[in-house]
């Protein structure tokens, strides 16, 4: 058996857990000595009163407790508020690496030097990134909301186990190739991204210490309730004002890939509320499909592409 690990979680995990934001709040300014009010030229806005905070929604209660009036409060006069970012050593974090690897590997009777292969994404851009027209492709994600020691991390990773880095694709991508190129049988992919459940094979899910096994049948209805609903954490939006429990209740009784996507391509052509709506379930297909080869492109079954029929229920939902 073969384990293949999602390590771009690992470094994510680690990183952010040797780190933490502290919050400090200051108010009740000094009062200037020009009996105007006006603060003089060597005279600065300074606060009598400091407390730090782990959380900024407890800084914000007690701003609420000492300086009332919620909306009247300016920033910079009545109160300041700011993080401030506390790293633990490096050498934590990198434990925490060692860790949760030897961990992952125990859970799954796997020996960490000859059975374990690691998936990391390049870090940059994706194919992904030039597929997506309709939105930026994790265009909703913060550039800066990234542990302080990534870089270092990955090089741990690097050295310290057999990794392959992905090139103009994403580690859940190589993953979803190896496990397709080994056999379901022979390889597991440990991973927290439900993203994979589209992949036929053995999961584990090292959080809440739970293996499984998706069916290719649970894998095609998988790829197909996030070729509906999208991916918001991916910035897909798939199709307007459609949630996991209306998906279901859309492919429900649907048994074969052919049929599921008859009736997904159906719900594009009346929901997307775009007359290119082949296109449009096209470019999110090949963003929420996770590669099976290298270079693949997802390709609808021919059926997919039909001009449907539409009672008028349908037509006024």
């Amino acid at each position: 058996m073969m384990g293949l690990l999602d390590g771009d979680i690992v470094v994510f995990r680690c990183g952010f857990a040797a780190e933490r934001n502290v919050w400090n709040l200051a108010w009740d300014p000094y009062v200037p000595t020009d009996p105007s009010g006006a603060y003089s030229d060597n005279e600065s806005r300074e606060f009598k009163q400091h407390k730090t905070f782990e959380y900024k929604r407890e800084a914000e209660e007690h701003l609420d407790k000492v300086c009332p009036g919620k909306f009247s409060r300016v920033e910079g006069e009545d109160y300041s508020l700011w993080p401030v970012r506390e790293l633990e050593p490096l050498s934590h974090a990198l434990h925490g690496v060692k860790k949760t690897i030897n961990y992952i590997c125990a859970a799954n009777d796997l020996n960490p030097d000859t059975d374990l292969r690691v998936m990391l994404s390049p870090g940059g851009e994706t194919f992904r990134h030039a597929i997506a027209v309709t939105r930026p492709y994790k265009g909703n994600r913060k550039k800066a909301h990234r542990p302080t020691y990534e870089t270092e991390i990955r090089k741990y990773i690097r050295e310290n186990y057999i990794t392959v880095v992905a090139h103009n694709e994403e580690a859940d991508d190589l993953l979803a190739i190896e496990q397709t190129r080994l056999g379901a049988e022979n390889s597991i992919i440990m991973s927290l991204d439900k993203d994979l459940d589209q992949v036929p094979g053995l999961k584990y899910n090292w959080v809440h210490d739970v293996g499984y096994n998706i069916t290719k049948d649970k894998a095609h209805y998988n790829f197909c309730m996030q070729l509906l609903t999208g991916d918001s954490t991916d910035n897909i939006p798939g199709l307007p004002k459609v949630g996991p429990a209306k998906a279901a209740a859309m492919l429900h009784g649907l048994e074969s890939y052919e049929d599921m996507m008859e009736e997904v391509s159906r719900q594009y052509q009346i929901r997307s509320g775009k007359e290119d709506w082949y296109e449009y379930m096209l470019e999110q297909g090949r963003l929420v499909w996770i590669r099976r080869e290298p270079g693949q492109m997802w390709e609808p079954p021919e059926s997919a592409a039909d001009d449907w029929e539409f009672t008028e229920e349908e037509l006024t939902l």
